[in-house]
């Protein structure tokens, strides 16, 4: 959970600039949306997730006070043998430079991170000072307006991406056919966002984010997959991914796991 050190990056239907602000809210404060990533060796994953599961609640202060909302953590495996750690947040503050240096000070934070850093392994294509990295957000969609309250799953999931297809798929990401948006909305997806990054140098991929307000997930999967507008964008789409080891026979993108979440 060490967010110190990162850089900072909902409109309907839309896409949002490069600061990654939500359209529409008031100026003071706008919503930035984070997608950041580490590795973690093996050995270290049980015990994160038992810190995980038992977070201490002065740790959870501290996020607070820090405004990072709706804040989920996944592991996921890229390659055998590779783990990464996964993180989806919103700052709803007006100073996220001021906030993470309060954060820092923070005795109870400092402690914790004690615990934690040493299990986490930082990417080597991190920029400078970061401890977890920075993806940049190449997709989003709001949905249609919904309560949070409504949420049933926060979903995450990972697929590589070919290093000579990077250009071809950020753009057909910054003007998806809106067909594929109204299908998107009509099987209750909200709030979903992807993130581009390097594992390695040269080693793209990409996480995945969003939240689930439906009834029956797997009948709403189903019913987007028979989708001719959907079935249509994936053979533009599917050629510049690359299946991860473990996806699903048929899938092209790998569920995550969420091993932390904080309101």
């Amino acid at each position: 959970m060490r967010q110190t050190r990162i850089l900072a990056f909902a409109a309907l239907a839309a896409f949002l600039p490069a600061c990654g602000c939500s359209m529409g809210l008031p100026s003071k404060s706008p919503m930035q949306r984070h997608g950041v990533v580490i590795g973690i060796p093996a050995q270290s994953i049980p015990e994160y997730k038992r810190l995980h599961a038992e977070t201490w609640p002065g740790v959870l202060k501290a996020v607070d006070r820090a405004h990072m909302d709706n804040y989920s953590i996944y592991l996921g495996e890229v390659a055998p043998g590779r783990n990464y750690l996964f993180g989806y947040y919103e700052y709803t503050g007006r100073n996220f430079d001021a906030d993470m240096a309060r954060m820092k000070k923070d005795k109870t934070m400092q402690d914790w991170w004690k615990l934690t850093d040493p299990l986490q392994e930082p990417l080597p294509t991190r920029q400078e000072g970061e401890w977890w990295s920075q993806w940049e957000e190449v997709f989003h969609y709001a949905g249609p307006a919904y309560d949070k309250s409504d949420v049933k799953l926060r979903y995450g999931s990972i697929v590589g991406v070919r290093q000579e297809s990077l250009l071809a798929y950020t753009q057909l990401h910054a003007a998806v056919w809106p067909g594929v948006l109204s299908a998107l909305g009509d099987v209750n997806i909200r709030n979903y966002s992807i993130y581009l990054g390097q594992v390695t140098p040269g080693e793209y991929v990409l996480f995945s984010y969003f939240e689930y307000i439906g009834g029956d997930f797997d009948a709403d999967m189903k019913r987007m997959a028979a989708d001719k507008v959907t079935q249509l964008w994936w053979t533009y789409t599917d050629p510049l991914q690359v299946r991860l080891p473990g996806a699903p026979q048929g899938a092209q993108w790998k569920a995550v796991e969420e091993v932390f979440h904080k309101n």
